[in-house]
């Protein structure tokens, strides 16, 4: 799985379904250096899940965050992650499809997701799914692929629901719903 720098702090974004059951977590900076992650929170309705490592704040950067509101179908997306165990990839597409619905590990309908066809392979879950400015637009987190193989149909939250989402885990460990 990926995950990304949410905070200098030592916030980790990454999948629920990354680290769902995991007995350990252990998050590898690009540096190479390796730590010890705990779950801060998480959101298993939303398949989303913070962490916190006892890192260096000079070796945590975060993403800017972007505003996934702004995005319209075709514009350009960069999806970052390690899919099949390889590091640190890049693939580019467009937004295919803006307000799709997916269901979540605990069987929820995600909502106001969005559809890319940047290649999102197991592995790319939890990574960052950018915009042209390198800004963060949502959180890769599934693939639709009756084969199995990438069909060029990936989707990601939208980083304006993580950041309604965020708050909620640092402050209770999870999120309240009406």
């Amino acid at each position: 799985g990926t995950g990304f720098v949410w905070h200098e702090s030592g916030l980790i974004l990454t999948n629920f379904h990354v680290v769902y059951k995991a007995n350990k977590i252990n998050i590898t900076l690009q540096s190479g250096k390796s730590y010890d992650a705990t779950v801060i929170g998480s959101a298993p309705e939303k398949d989303l899940a913070l962490l916190k490592i006892d890192a260096p704040s000079k070796a945590l950067i975060p993403i800017p965050l972007g505003d996934s509101s702004a995005l319209s179908v075709g514009r350009k997306v960069l999806a970052i992650g390690n899919p099949f165990a390889l590091d640190t990839s890049l693939s580019v597409g467009v937004v295919s499809a803006l307000g799709r619905e997916i269901k979540s590990i605990s069987n929820r309908t995600i909502k106001g997701v969005i559809q890319t066809d940047a290649a999102i392979n197991p592995g790319n879950s939890g990574g960052p799914l950018l915009n042209s400015r390198g800004q963060l637009v949502g959180v890769n987190t599934a693939i639709y692929s009756p084969s199995g193989a990438s069909a060029g149909i990936g989707f990601a939250i939208p980083v304006n629901t993580v950041k309604m989402i965020i708050p909620q885990l640092i402050k209770h460990g999870k999120l309240y719903r009406p």
